[in-house]
């Protein structure tokens, strides 16, 4: 079993580049340096059925999303998908070091 990676972020000129969900979901495992073989046995899809995935001859299931992106170490598909709806994902711990500084400047501010 492949260990599962933190998943980052795709240069957005890749994710633009993507014509349609099937793209960026190829180009999430293309990026992964995993072999096709490795991403289906990790994800528990049968050898026919990836083939047909990655050929846009079959649906992705929905339920191993998540699991395709920490596997392969990247945001891709969910960051087209943000894209194409006109918005952008926050990292969660960026987040909150933001807000963490945002205290401490009112902190300072105060003072």
């Amino acid at each position: 079993m492949a260990v599962m990676r933190t998943p980052k972020d795709v240069p957005h000129e890749f994710i633009k580049a993507c014509k349609d969900e099937l793209a960026a979901l190829n180009l999430c495992m293309n990026l992964s340096n995993l072999s096709d073989e490795a991403i289906r046995e990790n994800l528990g899809i049968d050898k026919g059925h990836f083939s047909r995935l990655r050929k846009g001859r079959g649906n992705f299931p929905a339920n191993k999303r998540v699991a395709v992106m920490e596997l392969c170490g990247n945001r891709a598909p969910v960051q087209y998908e943000a894209w194409r709806l006109n918005c952008e994902l926050v990292d969660l711990s960026k987040d909150a070091q933001i807000r963490q500084l945002e205290q401490q400047l009112q902190l300072l501010k105060a003072a």
